[in-house]
């Protein structure tokens, strides 16, 4: 399994692939405004319940810092967040991570409000295996569970899945083949938000030495 920051100017040289992926993103959260306005309204709206409504974080802990108050006034969709530069994204995300055979991606949960993975290529035809495995149970659930996913999607491309930081899932391993998917994950940005993690699609990522993992 391998993982490619789609603004990394080492990975993807072309500027036209940075603008793919920002439409594709951006349609994708057009969508989930018109269409389920509760997810901004919720899990990213800055008001007096936005810390309580977040996910852990990677320390298992509940955010205390909220979004800055200007917010209020001059956000009111994921859109604008994302074109004011007001969110904080997952390392290195948005990201294309690509899983050859045996390639997965361990159970994990990805501590922030909302992720979004977008399938690149189409099961059976580019892979065998893989999927998104899936543990119900949210925060009851660790993520090492001892138990297999409840549920499995492969879903075809054009779709994306969406689900909240505290879900336990997993890339499965692929037997043959290979899968892509477009993934990131995102919150709010807060006065706590490492800088690191606020470069979105506009500028290339630090990340750790292992972020990229195995595919050359």
């Amino acid at each position: 399994r391998s993982r490619f920051s789609v603004s990394d100017p080492t990975v993807f040289d072309d500027s036209s692939i940075v603008l793919t992926a920002e439409e594709i993103l951006l349609r994708v959260m057009d969508y989930i405004d018109e269409t389920i306005p509760s997810v901004y309204e919720y899990l990213f709206q800055p008001i007096a319940e936005w810390a309580s409504r977040q996910p852990l974080n990677a320390q298992l802990e509940q955010p205390d810092v909220p979004p800055e108050e200007y917010l209020k006034e001059t956000s009111e969709s994921l859109r604008d967040l994302y074109m004011m530069g007001e969110l904080e994204w997952s390392e290195g995300e948005p990201a294309i991570n690509i899983y050859e055979g045996g390639g997965y991606f361990g159970a994990h949960k990805d501590h922030l409000a909302l992720t979004i993975l977008i399938p690149l290529t189409s099961p059976s035809t580019d892979f065998d295996g893989g999927g998104t495995g899936f543990w119900t149970g949210n925060r009851d659930v660790d993520e090492n569970p001892d138990s297999t996913a409840d549920l499995v999607l492969k879903p075809a491309p054009g779709s994306a899945l969406l689900f909240g930081g505290d879900v336990t899932h997993a890339g499965l391993p692929v037997e043959s083949g290979y899968r892509s998917v477009l993934v990131c994950s995102f919150s709010t940005k807060t006065p706590a938000s490492s800088p690191d993690r606020l470069h979105g699609l506009q500028a290339p990522p630090k990340v750790s030495a292992n972020f990229k993992g195995t595919i050359s």
